[in-house]
């Protein structure tokens, strides 16, 4: 009886201790100390517009009567993640537009969860204050491909093709933990290593240094965690091959970019992807040896190659 009791004291002196040091890297690693205030938006760049779950950061590029492109990432990293292809594409002609999606970058975060239909309001928000009224063309990285296929599906008048870089499909599943708890891991853990992931990211100098001091600038911003952890509780789990499978039954044209040495989406799941949005062959664009950022690490190939694919519509 008394070996039970000390095995049972010792495990939760060990879970104590896992406890206590989640707890310590929280409070070493967390940076949340101010608030999207007006100096906040001072110092941003690009322009904000008011959308009814808050407000929303955006940047336009090229000449406003160019046809229009807007550009979703993913799940940690602001608007700054698409490198060199606003630039690229403007100087082809297009209107651009990219923004901060709800709880990253420069945009509010809202104390709400975050379900697939936030981000799809926003995108459609973001179009409508714009006054885009002629159909979009959408691209969308990781978890911005979730949000665009949901969005495409549900709007397929607003849009006229889709294109995709390693873009969530499968559903994921939250951890094994209440969200509460969930919050602390992604502090201690998930949002520091993004830090060094950029610093050893295989970007060139420039690209580097503006992803991590965007990165450092929304880790500053309260909500910023909280949203991650929402997100991954509310929206990454849902069914998103029902909208992959919609976009492809409206018709829609997608083009399909993936790093065969991606170990955040594994390259094995364009199989599915293609399947289910009808992505044509000569769509299916592949970087071998580059990981989750094709377009950062072999910029020019990707964005010729989604030039192409833009101009061919």
């Amino acid at each position: 009886m008394k070996v039970i009791q000390w095995i049972g004291l010792a495990l939760i002196a060990l879970l104590v201790g896992v406890i206590m040091w989640v707890l310590v890297l929280h409070w070493t690693s967390f940076d949340e100390k101010t608030s999207l205030n007006e100096q906040v938006q001072a110092a941003a760049p690009g322009q904000f517009v008011a959308l009814a779950e808050g407000l929303t950061h955006y940047q336009t590029f090229g000449p406003s009567n160019g046809p229009a492109v807007v550009l979703v990432h993913g799940f940690s990293i602001p608007a700054a993640v698409w490198g060199e292809t606003p630039n690229y594409l403007a100087s082809q002609g297009f209107r651009v537009i990219q923004y901060d999606l709800f709880g990253r970058g420069y945009s509010a975060r809202p104390d709400i969860p975050y379900v697939g239909a936030l981000f799809e309001s926003q995108l459609i928000g973001l179009l409508d204050a714009l006054a885009i009224e002629q159909p979009v063309a959408v691209v969308g990285l990781s978890m911005g491909g979730a949000v665009a296929a949901r969005t495409v599906a549900h709007h397929p008048n607003r849009f006229n093709s889709m294109s995709l870089i390693a873009p969530l499909h499968q559903p994921l599943a939250p951890m094994g933990i209440p969200a509460g708890l969930g919050y602390y891991m992604l502090s201690a853990f998930y949002v520091p290593a993004i830090s060094k992931s950029l610093a050893a990211g295989n970007f060139t100098t420039a690209t580097k240094q503006a992803l991590q001091e965007s990165y450092q600038q929304q880790k500053e911003i309260r909500g910023f965690t909280r949203a991650l952890t929402s997100s991954l509780y509310n929206f990454s789990p849902d069914n998103h091959p029902q909208y992959y499978r919609q976009v492809a039954a409206h018709g829609i044209p997608v083009m399909l970019a993936w790093g065969t040495a991606d170990t955040t989406v594994p390259f094995n799941q364009n199989e599915a992807v293609r399947s289910d949005a009808n992505v044509a062959e000569a769509n299916f664009v592949v970087f071998e040896g580059a990981g989750h950022t094709p377009h950062l690490e072999h910029p020019l190939q990707y964005n010729q190659s989604l030039s192409k694919f833009l101009n061919s519509l």
